[in-house]
């Protein structure tokens, strides 16, 4: 990061009062997560090596060992672009024994999930606590589907490795829970510790961790974690911001009915961007799916806010088709007798709709 940017971040973060018991609201630098998760690249991978400097050239790594594929595939493959760089040559120095991790598979994806291109992607220096991690992923992971099948089972396995103290895995169990349905995960309960939480919020390095660590926030039970989200989601979803989907559904785990009249009047009063009104939604389709005790009152929201904004009402309309509460198909009927429908709002829906209404 530039030093003066660093500068300015710092002294952001110093304006904001009793800036050692808040978490963060959010950071002026947006750092995304990987798109594809450690056990996604080690599941679609077609060989997975382990490689060491090569005895002809110590700058360039060379296989040693197979983890996934055949000694014949890797005789094909190209040969592993990278070169070892001096914090690796310095941690092989001091234990030569060791390795690291290299995955050939697919690589970049489209927004289908449809890989166009094989590569290798270099891992991570190899630790016993590591490689008993890769062989759980891949002994475990055969039954996982990208289509969610199974998403519960896949959160509970990472959400063991919260607590770990090797901060590679620990980072890839964030990843997992923030990418897996909220329904999926919201079962596991306390399954980190509060003050390791708040500190990463706290964190400048853990600004990409932000969204997980929020939805785990709102999952704990002790006091502390139910203040540190009434200290922000109230602010948050009235004035918008980065993680506000996160924050709001926190809330709604924390605070039920009473953030949803927050949420409410927010939508109803506060000058929010489209982008925010669709983080806010997105949250409430969330809250809805994994709490069905709130969902009168979010479809309650949806029916205001479809009226006020129709460009909502074809995810709306399709989010909550199978939540079985039909208070929204008059709106939805009113919005199709008219001729200025947006034709893909009026096709969703039609499609959310059931026959006959």
């Amino acid at each position: 990061m530039p030093r003066m940017l660093k500068t300015i971040l710092v002294l952001a973060l110093m304006s904001v009062p009793a800036w050692p018991q808040r978490p963060a609201l959010a950071c002026t630098v947006c750092l995304a997560l990987p798109e594809n998760s450690l056990a996604d690249r080690l599941l679609s991978a077609s060989v997975i090596v382990l490689a060491a400097p090569a005895p002809d050239d110590p700058f360039r790594y060379a296989p040693v060992g197979l983890l996934k594929g055949s000694w014949d595939e890797v005789a094909d493959l190209p040969q592993i672009p990278f070169l070892v760089d001096s914090s690796t040559r310095n941690a092989l120095r001091a234990d030569p024994d060791r390795v690291v991790l290299m995955i050939y598979g697919p690589g970049r994806r489209d927004k289908a999930g449809r890989a166009f291109d094989q590569s290798w992607t270099k891992g991570f220096l190899m630790t016993p606590q590591r490689a008993d991690f890769i062989a759980e992923v891949q002994a475990q992971g055969q039954g996982w589907r990208l289509d969610g099948s199974r998403s519960a089972e896949r959160a509970a396995f990472f959400a063991a490795y919260l607590s770990s103290g090797d901060r590679l895995l620990r980072n890839t169990a964030l990843i997992e829970l923030h990418r897996a349905p909220y329904a999926a995960v919201r079962g596991l309960r306390d399954a980190a510790a509060t003050p390791d939480l708040l500190r990463d919020l706290r964190s400048l390095n853990r600004v990409a961790y932000a969204p997980a660590t929020i939805r785990l926030l709102g999952l704990q039970s002790d006091p502390a974690a139910a203040e540190a989200v009434r200290t922000v989601y109230p602010k948050a979803v009235a004035t918008g911001g980065f993680n506000l989907r996160e924050w709001a559904l926190a809330g709604i785990e924390i605070d039920g009915d009473q953030a949803l009249n927050t949420i409410q009047e927010a939508l109803t009063a506060s000058p929010l961007s489209p982008k925010d009104r669709q983080a806010i939604i997105a949250a409430l389709i969330d809250g809805g799916d994994a709490m069905p005790e709130h969902r009168g009152k979010i479809l309650d929201i949806f029916v205001g806010e479809i009226a006020r904004d129709q460009s909502t009402a074809g995810q709306i309309a399709l989010a909550t088709r199978d939540w079985g509460d039909d208070t929204l198909a008059p709106a939805l009927r009113a919005l199709l007798a008219d001729p200025q429908i947006d034709p893909a709002t009026a096709f969703a829906i039609r499609v959310a709709l059931p026959s006959g209404q």
